[in-house]
């Protein structure tokens, strides 16, 4: 089954050091949804800066703060084996985890987006189990993308 994939990528951050290019998404994008169901998927992956990050999890998740990521599914396509979901990326936070973790920013960014698509084919964290399932998938994943165990 072949799987189409339509990126829809932008940077809303006045420094462009250090952001993925489009077609490592592209790759990591494959590789996250190539063995679900899905025949189609239209993405849209936005980096901000940390102020509306924060308006956009007050507005949505009523906390007021900025957040590393956030992920909205289009529930009405899922059904259709077509996924339509955006992905908000905040690049000040990713970069200091990444420094603070000690960690490869493009593993981290990668690690990052795989954890936002995991939510958007249903995937928490909500408790342990839930957690420990989420955590193994992301890991499978940044190894078959080369990239070692975050945690």
């Amino acid at each position: 089954m072949k799987l189409n994939i339509i990126l829809n990528y932008y940077n809303f951050c006045k420094n462009y050091n250090y952001i993925p290019y489009k077609n490592d998404i592209l790759h990591w994008l494959y590789i996250i949804f190539m063995k679900t169901n899905i025949k189609k998927i239209e993405i849209t992956i936005s980096i901000v800066e940390k102020f509306y990050i924060q308006k956009l999890n007050k507005k949505f998740f009523q906390i007021d703060k900025p957040t590393n990521v956030l992920s909205f599914l289009e529930k009405n396509y899922f059904f259709k084996k077509i996924l339509l979901g955006e992905i908000i990326l905040c690049k000040e936070i990713i970069e200091y985890e990444s420094f603070l973790q000690k960690k490869k920013i493009d593993a981290h960014w990668a690690h990052i987006i795989i954890h936002a698509c995991l939510h958007l084919l249903k995937y928490d964290h909500q408790n342990i189990k839930e957690a420990c399932i989420m955590q193994t998938k992301e890991i499978k994943i940044l190894n078959l993308l080369g990239y070692e165990n975050p945690y």
